[in-house]
């Protein structure tokens, strides 16, 4: 797909899209729902409020068929017995069932139950009217209107029956409608809930998984490590950025390893001239013993030049990955005593303590091995104070030659244990104690490694350091001098 075509698609949304809409879309559902539960709750009330006034009015009208009733029966006992108190009782018993029915208009809620109750006042007006007249015995047209009052009343109480049921109905479709429209928003809330953290997951962590995936593989020196772009967004922009800063690392580490290669390769004939001239001079037998002084130091500052080339050659092949090993059986106790003797002229202000058990004998390349002794030590020197310790111990551990090299310097921060062995891994503690490349450890370490070996280090701030590398001891037969290629 060409640039262009790419140019005029759509864009992804970025990561602060898609978060504002993923919180936007949550936050619209919980309105929604607690909109819905308020507006149900609402309803629910109202519904209650009718409940409540459907029990009053079927509370009422039982009131008033008991005190019908009561009106009927003392009426049958003022007709039967001419007793004025059961007169006086049945005009009581109609006053009250008169108040109750005048009460109970603050009960009506539809036009049925006030046509009923229409009826049933006028039928009380009738009976009301019926008081006047004097009979001897209770009139047919007294109890057809006491009948008639009391079915039209119980009609009524069927309407009111039949409004508290729906209004029960009601209240339960309104519980049914808020049970789904929660669940439903439940379900969908988590359904966003869950695509939002999938997709958020797929934009950040991914990359990010992959971007530390990167920076951990360049920081262990493969400065060909690259983080993969996904997407085009915040990530990606992150990502490209990395990549941009390491190919600018890599580039500079390139050149550096360029120029370290010229210098060395420059330095090679004049040290090699300087040398041979040295050696024709000093066979000449009329050199007065002056002249061979001067030689002789020429020849020392040519062996300290080869050194140097030499350590400049092993940091270009080991940051490489290639260099070869020439190994031959080594008592590294002895290495280790003979180096320190010799080291002890050149480190006048320290006290070198070394401790080493006989028999550790490794199978490896005296030269390399040397380089980490040297490494080791100097450092121990350099980051110590003066007229302090620096004890150097050799031992068997089960099967492997053990070396350690303890000072009593100001120690390592937790934070800077991690990078030691990296390339240019100098802690923040170290860059005003001594100067350095940081390289010098990350040789180490791939030179230790080689042998089959690892090294570690232990360091707390305050109480010194102490490096350990751990050597596979050789065989007990005799090993035959071998060169490996790494």
């Amino acid at each position: 797909m060409s640039a262009r075509v790419r140019h005029l698609l759509p864009r992804p949304p970025t990561i602060r899209m898609l978060v504002a809409l993923w919180v936007a879309s949550v936050l619209i559902v919980w309105t929604i729902l607690v909109g819905g539960w308020i507006v149900a709750k609402d309803r629910l009330a109202r519904i209650g409020t009718q409940v409540t006034t459907d029990i009053q009015a079927m509370d009422a009208t039982h009131k008033l068929e008991a005190a019908i009733l009561s009106y009927r029966h003392d009426n049958l006992l003022w007709h039967s017995t001419d007793q004025n108190s059961y007169e006086q009782d049945e005009r009581g018993s109609l006053a009250t069932a008169e108040q109750i029915a005048d009460n109970f208009a603050r009960y009506v809620s539809t036009p049925t139950e006030e046509e009923l109750l229409a009826k049933i006042q006028k039928k009380l007006s009738i009976l009301r009217s019926q008081l006047s007249v004097a009979a001897p015995g209770p009139t047919q047209i007294e109890a057809g209107s006491t009948f008639d009052l009391l079915g039209v009343l119980h009609d009524l109480q069927i309407e009111n029956e039949g409004q508290m049921e729906a209004s029960i109905q009601a209240a339960n479709r309104v519980q049914n409608e808020v049970s789904d429209w929660a669940t439903g928003l439940s379900v969908g809330t988590a359904v966003l809930l869950f695509a939002g953290a999938l997709n958020l997951m797929r934009r950040i962590i991914r990359p990010t998984l992959a971007l530390t995936k990167a920076a951990q593989s360049f920081g262990q020196g493969d400065f060909s490590a690259k983080a993969p772009v996904l997407h085009d967004d915040e990530m990606g922009n992150l990502a490209r950025t990395f990549n941009n800063m390491a190919g600018d690392i890599a580039d500079r580490e390139k050149n550096r390893l360029e120029f370290v290669a010229m210098v060395v390769h420059d330095l090679k004939n004049p040290v090699l001239a300087i040398d041979m001239a040295a050696r024709l001079l000093q066979r000449a037998d009329a050199l007065e013993e002056e002249h061979r002084g001067y030689l002789k130091g020429i020849q020392e500052e040519t062996a300290h030049l080869r050194g140097i080339i030499r350590d400049l050659t092993d940091d270009i092949q080991v940051t490489n990955g290639r260099f070869s090993l020439h190994k031959v059986e080594i008592d590294l106790g002895a290495l280790v005593r003979q180096f320190s003797r010799a080291q002890g002229r050149t480190f006048t202000a320290h006290e070198i303590a070394v401790q080493t058990e006989e028999g550790c004998m490794i199978q490896g390349d005296a030269r390399r091995i040397e380089r980490v002794v040297m490494n080791l030590l100097s450092n121990a020197v350099k980051y110590s104070p003066p007229n302090t310790r620096i004890t150097v111990q050799v031992r068997k551990e089960d099967s492997q030659a053990v070396l350690t090299v303890s000072d009593q310097g100001p120690g390592i921060a937790e934070d800077d244990l991690g990078v030691l062995f990296q390339p240019f891994g100098r802690g923040r503690s170290a860059e005003a104690l001594a100067e350095g490349t940081g390289m010098g450890l990350y040789v180490v370490k791939q030179i230790v490694e080689a042998h089959g070996g690892r090294i570690e280090v232990q360091s707390k701030l305050g109480h010194g350091t102490t490096f350990c590398v751990r050597l596979p001891l050789a065989s007990a037969k005799i090993l035959v001098a071998s060169t490996a290629q790494v």
